[in-house]
């Protein structure tokens, strides 16, 4: 029944269309099937996983060519942070995609069980042996004891692959187009892909086809990330790299008295996490007068005012004696006013140390 709808001309259609989307990846994922000695046919299972879409997202959350689960990436070096969601990466995935195939081979001896414990977990298909009394998919199937979506997984694949491993034959036209080579470049710096195709020459589309785990198409800023850049541009880029230039776009701030990183966060539309990351050693709940903040700049926004602009500040014209325990902390929650603005008025710094009974000047309280 698969093979029919797949060799129908809707079916031959959508094959084309996904054999296409999957060429940018098909040298490197070959490549590692046979590394690890594994058929061939587990090309073709992105094509029911995914339809070869590296930012596929299920229903239930399952991401990236391979459709993991946010819980199941542990012990396969894939990343879910603001930066990066490594599920989407098809080194990785494919990687741990392969490994997880191999574990289940191991653990089942056999392949087919092994593909439908990739769809219905390895747990799940422990229990339907023990129910069924059978190591054999196709009794297990018949016996009722596998997951409906399971018991059609493994005939959906094999008739893919049976049609995508003769697909001249089966009449798909076939593309002679070879798959790009990638090349691993680790980087030390954010890198905005745009500015990086500009200054090197590259295709700004092969460069987000190779990396579609960036979420905002800027390389995360504390480095440790290897960029994925096609072969022939490999040398450009290295050159662009070296050159030093800027090569991501930021918002520069300088901290107002009012500001905090909460409100310039929501103003640039980014988060706290990664305005930290992009200014390595601020401590996010104490910033300084005057202290220039890295903003990175993914919408096109107007400089942020703070909160401050259009507000009267407070009347600072009381004082304050002050005792055990206090901080400048505390007493900006008391008079309602920012700690630096306090620690400013009195000459302080917010790393200053109160002496109890020392005066200092407060707003004054209606």
């Amino acid at each position: 029944r698969f093979r029919e709808a797949y060799l129908g001309e809707g079916g031959r259609q959508w094959m084309e269309a996904v054999s296409a989307r999957a060429r940018p990846y098909a040298s490197y994922i070959l490549e590692r099937i046979r590394f690890y000695g594994a058929p061939e046919e587990l090309f073709f299972l992105p094509f029911i996983e995914s339809e070869y879409s590296p930012k596929a997202v299920s229903k239930s959350g399952a991401s990236g060519l391979w459709q993991f689960m946010r819980n199941s990436v542990g012990g396969y070096d894939m990343r879910i942070d603001d930066w990066v969601d490594e599920r989407r990466d098809f080194m990785k995935s494919t990687d741990g995609a392969l490994r997880k195939l191999l574990w289940n081979h191991e653990r089942f001896g056999d392949w087919i069980l092994a593909i439908a414990a990739y769809n219905c977990g390895a747990g799940a298909m422990d229990r339907a042996i023990a129910k069924g009394g059978t190591r054999d998919y196709w009794e297990l199937r018949a016996g009722g004891f596998l997951p409906p979506e399971t018991a059609s997984y493994i005939p959906k694949f094999l008739a893919v692959a049976s049609v995508g491993m003769q697909a001249g034959r089966n009449g798909l036209r076939v593309s002679w187009e070879p798959s790009p080579e990638w090349v691993r470049l680790p980087l030390d710096r954010p890198v905005d892909l745009a500015m990086l195709a500009e200054a090197s020459g590259a295709s700004l589309d092969r460069l987000r086809q190779g990396n579609p785990e960036l979420r905002y198409g800027v390389t995360p800023p504390e480095g440790g990330y290897s960029l994925k850049v096609p072969a022939e541009s490999a040398d450009a880029i290295r050159a662009a790299l070296a050159s030093r230039d800027r090569l991501m776009n930021v918002y520069l701030h300088t901290v107002r008295s009012g500001d905090t990183v909460s409100a310039i966060a929501r103003h640039y539309e980014v988060t706290v996490a990664m305005i930290v990351k992009l200014n390595p050693g601020m401590n996010p709940d104490r910033i300084r007068l005057g202290q220039a903040i890295a903003v990175p700049a993914f919408k096109d926004k107007k400089p942020y005012a703070g909160a401050h602009a259009g507000d009267e500040a407070p009347a600072f014209g009381a004082s304050y004696t002050v005792r055990k325990g206090d901080t400048l902390w505390t007493l900006s929650l008391a008079y309602g006013v920012q700690p630096e603005v306090l620690a400013e008025r009195n000459g302080l710094t917010l790393a200053s140390v109160l002496r109890e009974g020392a005066t200092l000047i407060v707003p004054i309280l209606e």
